[in-house]
């Protein structure tokens, strides 16, 4: 069939470079050609493996606008700017459609200006209840007044606006995740001597359950966030000396007459961010007002008035507070969504990215992998001629986007299209929160038409570290370079080995594939941004943060040739096998996640390796719609389960993993043994398989598939 189609191909190609070549699109292959490549860092002092940011040079910037020094003043300066502009989206949401699908209505919106006079009367209220302001300058120990409001909610505007109420106040805030249990809400409410919470209103009934477990807990405030006109929700009558009031309700009691504004200072604590705990127990890391704010200088320049964003990833992750505050100084209007209604796969009439249009998008990995997996499943079920068609303009796009220019045929015939699913609009992407395979970030930003670029950063330094300079820089697998605030160094690491046997060592100036870099090692990383450390856990603080200012990352990094920052390795996340060698399961699970087969939805991969074992295995989420195509492609009619079962797929499926593992060059030792089929049993937040964050639970997964998972390792012992 491709041989047969391979005139149409040439002729395509042909018509589509001729089209560029009128339109001038050779301008920008022959700029992209004398443009030099820049150095994105320069080292501090003669230290080539400690560096900073280009542009400032050791002038480290700490806010996005002068002048501003801490979250509250930087609300009231957008406020008062962007005033009549919208501020936040909201769609209606009118039940379920059908038992996958939700229904939504109307978006309604809230300027600047009324979300400045919400929140300040939410921080009024939060007065009038009991709250007092936070210690000027915060520590990690325990909290002995109620400065503390808790947010145990899913990402909606009212999140947004109560952190907003609370920072008018001087208070500050300690996040839960909503998919966490009772215990994890239990813990908070104590050990931060909570009075306050702000919750769903389908939370509340446990709450009210559990109050003999939580006496301080006084004040329980609850929104409608996708609950439909007319359904009942379950509202218990609240003991004397509690009080459950809804949102709105709360806001309209404020009075901010009565309870005047109380302003932070740089050195108040802002929040108590949990970690998403996916190595154990989560850790709150104490943020400052100085530390989001050094952090919103990530966008700095990148993001205007015009902009919207799509809000979607927990509030309770750092990540996402931190792309949300940025997007408010900048003017722009967030967007929000459940993350399970972004595309109509998921809502009806239309998918949130559809309805809203957003120019600017940030996700985790594992949703850049999703929407790549259902993009491919859909040229997956259409006609060998159109698979080589689509196939044809993304080899073509791929290339000429490399080069500099674009592909004004296939964007008419193909890429158009594609451009519907995140909304039409979109002219950025970033993807934080995990290494992003390179594969999915080559297919989104061909795919899309747009720059996509990686960040990387931690909870304790308010997920700010290095950003890629998307304006001059397509390179997949780069962590970028150091955000403006911050100072980065490299730290040698001799008791951990690359794959070719040598250690880790700052003063290294080749890597393992012989590229020029200026040192390796773990990341160390200094500046505002850092937060002060676990609350309550002094010697886990004194493990990570050290008394110059430097906190120890875990991460294995080096500074490429152009100064850009790349994660190569593991620290913590390392496992020897039998034979002493180690793998990093994490980059191999981000590796094997990037075959067809593989559901991402479902959860993904799961490698596992240990001390008696000679090779690792994993236990692999089954694509169900490609399984199914693949079978039809190979003349097997039959059901899915007995596909599932069969040596052909079982074959199939490795010699796929196979070609990943050689194209990510992985090491011998992580090349899989065996592999285990998972369908119709997904693993999620709720099931404790997944962290909040959409991280793995390694430990979790295996017990769940205790049988199966032993069965599989047997294998990977000769």
């Amino acid at each position: 069939m491709s041989l047969a189609l391979l005139p149409l191909k040439i002729i395509l190609v042909s018509i589509d470079l001729f089209i560029a070549l009128i339109t001038f699109q050779w301008i920008g292959v022959v700029k992209k050609l004398l443009t030099p490549t820049p150095m994105r860092s320069v080292p501090v002092g003669n230290d080539e493996s400690h560096r900073v940011n280009t542009k400032n040079k050791g002038n480290l910037k700490n806010s996005t606008v002068e002048g501003v020094t801490t979250l509250h003043e930087l609300a009231q300066f957008a406020c008062k700017k962007y005033g009549h502009r919208n501020a936040m989206g909201l769609r209606e949401y009118l039940g379920p459609h059908s038992p996958k699908v939700q229904k939504f209505g109307e978006v309604s919106w809230r300027t600047y200006d009324q979300v400045k006079d919400a929140s300040l009367k939410f921080g009024a209220s939060l007065r009038s209840a009991g709250l007092v302001a936070s210690p000027e300058k915060a520590t990690l120990d325990k909290l002995t007044t109620p400065c503390t409001l808790a947010i145990f909610e899913n990402t909606c505007p009212e999140w947004m606006i109560a952190a907003l109420g609370a920072y008018s106040q001087s208070i500050s805030i300690t996040t839960v995740y909503a998919t966490l249990g009772t215990n994890a809400v239990i813990d908070s409410i104590n050990d931060g001597k909570i009075r306050a919470i702000v919750c769903n209103k389908k939370s509340v009934k446990m709450l009210l359950g559990k109050l003999g477990d939580m006496p301080t807990l006084k004040v329980i405030v609850y929104t409608n966030n996708m609950i439909a006109p007319g359904e009942k929700v379950d509202l218990p009558a609240a003991p004397k000396g509690v009080t459950v009031l809804s949102f709105d309700d709360f806001v309209n009691a404020g009075d901010t007459k009565a309870f005047t504004i109380v302003p932070p200072k740089p050195d108040t604590a802002a929040v108590i961010m949990y970690t998403s705990g996916s190595t154990g127990k989560p850790k709150g890391v104490v943020v400052t007002h100085r530390n989001v704010l050094a952090s919103t200088t990530i966008v700095d320049g990148v993001m205007t008035e015009n902009d919207s964003i799509i809000c979607y990833l927990p509030l309770a992750h750092i990540f996402e507070l931190v792309a949300e505050i940025s997007s408010l100084s900048a003017g722009a209007c967030l967007c929000y969504a459940d993350p399970k209604t972004l595309t109509q796969t998921g809502a009806y009439p239309i998918g949130a990215l559809e309805q809203y249009k957003p120019t600017i998008m940030v996700g985790v990995p594992k949703i850049w992998d999703v929407i790549k997996k259902g993009v491919q499943a859909k040229i997956g079920g259409e006609s060998k001629v159109k698979q080589f068609l689509v196939n044809t303009a993304f080899e073509t796009r791929m290339m000429a986007r490399k080069l500099g220019y674009d592909t004004p045929l296939f964007n008419a015939l193909v890429f158009k299209k594609f451009a519907k699913v995140v909304g039409g609009r979109l002219r950025l992407a970033i993807s934080g929160g995990g290494p992003l395979n390179s594969d999915v970030q080559d297919f989104i930003s061909t795919c899309f038409g747009i720059p996509m670029g990686q960040g990387y950063g931690l909870t304790e330094t308010c997920a700010a570290l290095t950003i890629q300079d998307i304006a001059t820089d397509d390179r997949a697998g780069i962590a970028g370079m150091p955000v403006p605030c911050v100072e980065v160094k490299l730290v040698s690491c001799p008791e951990i080995n690359d794959k070719l046997g040598f250690p880790y060592l700052s003063t290294d100036r080749k890597d393992v594939k012989g590229d020029a870099v200026f040192g390796r090692g773990e990341v160390w990383v200094k500046g505002a941004n850092v937060g002060l450390g676990y609350y309550m856990m002094p010697d886990a603080t004194k493990k990570e943060f050290d008394e110059d200012g430097w906190f120890h990352t875990g991460d294995i990094g080096q500074f490429a040739s152009d100064g850009s920052l790349q994660i190569v390795d593991r620290k913590k996340n390392l496992i020897k096998l039998k034979g002493g060698e180690y793998i990093a399961v994490e980059n191999m699970e981000m590796t094997y996640g990037n075959s067809r087969f593989v559901d991402a939805v479902a959860g993904g991969v799961c490698c596992y390796g240990d001390g008696d074992m000679d090779r690792p295995i994993a236990l692999v989420q089954l694509n169900q719609i490609v399984v199914m195509n693949w079978a039809k492609e190979n003349g097997i009619v039959d059901d899915f389960n007995a596909v599932k079962n069969s040596k052909e797929l079982y074959d199939a499926v490795m010699k796929d993993m196979e070609r990943e593992h050689k194209n990510a060059s992985l090491g011998h030792n992580e090349k899989l043994i065996a592999i285990a089929f998972i369908s119709d049993d997904p693993w999620t937040p709720e099931n404790g398989c997944l962290t909040a964050a959409n991280k793995l639970q390694r430990r979790a997964v295996v017990e769940k598939h205790d049988k199966i998972f032993k069965e599989t390792c047997k294998k990977g012992i000769f």
